[in-house]
């Protein structure tokens, strides 16, 4: 078994071993019943209908369900799973554990590993952010996008400076010459054009992308609107001994 299986296997079993007599134990064992069928249908389409109709029932045996399709079946299935845990806000911990805890085991998922960023936003639960903060490295673009819109999203304050670090990041990237480069460039030789890739992007390119998804995630936490990585410090700066998280 992989380590990635290994640390989610963990998560399930810590959200069972959570469960609490004070939540509708009979509503969320008929769930589980049900879903014990409904998801060993051959249809696709039937498994995410049966993840969609267990995450209607919010406790933690149905979260712990949740959690164990993070890493089974196909995208679409843990897609659905990844949404359906970002409505459990009254087990808020619980749930980003559960998301936090399926990363790596979604790493090469693009969409899915997407999707479980955008979950957490949806949570807006700081305990969320070191794994947020941490996204904004992820290799690929889309990826990095979601959590940096996913931090937007939880709104809280102690993710000004990260990413007011990284759009400082990103705009040295956008200016160098390295940044800029054309990464299709002629065989040498002769005979056509070679694409030569670095990570998923041309990092000119991504920095084009993500710069804009920052400015962004800083306007809604902050409710300002500032064009740059020196403009946003400075006035950072004068607001950082009184500024209060909006939501």
């Amino acid at each position: 078994m992989g380590e990635p299986n290994v640390m989610l296997t963990a998560v399930v079993l810590f959200l069972l071993a959570a469960s609490s007599g004070n939540q509708d134990d009979k509503a969320a064992d008929e769930a589980v019943d049900a879903f014990k069928t409904a998801i060993k249908s051959t249809s696709e389409a039937d498994r995410v209908s049966a993840v969609n109709d267990l995450a209607k029932v919010h406790h933690l045996k149905t979260l712990a369900r949740l959690a164990a399709m993070l890493s089974t079946d196909g995208p679409t299935v843990r897609i659905a799973a990844a949404k359906g845990i970002s409505g459990f806000v009254e087990l808020k911990k619980q749930a980003v554990t559960a998301l936090a805890g399926a990363m790596s085991a979604n790493s090469k998922e693009t969409t899915v590993h997407s999707a479980l960023y955008e979950a957490l936003g949806k949570l807006e639960e700081p305990a969320s952010l070191p794994t947020l903060h941490r996204g904004f490295e992820e290799k690929e673009t889309v990826v990095a996008k979601a959590a940096i819109q996913a931090t937007g999203a939880v709104g809280n304050a102690a993710s000004i400076e990260p990413l007011i670090a990284y759009l400082t990041k990103q705009e040295k990237i956008q200016k160098s010459p390295a940044g800029s480069v054309d990464f299709t460039a002629p065989t040498p030789g002769g005979g056509g054009n070679v694409t030569v890739r670095s990570g998923d992007e041309n990092p000119g390119k991504r920095a084009a992308e993500l710069i804009p998804a920052i400015n962004k995630a800083l306007n809604e936490i902050t409710r300002e609107s500032n064009g740059s990585a020196e403009t946003w410090g400075a006035w950072w700066a004068k607001n950082k001994a009184t500024f209060k998280t909006i939501k």
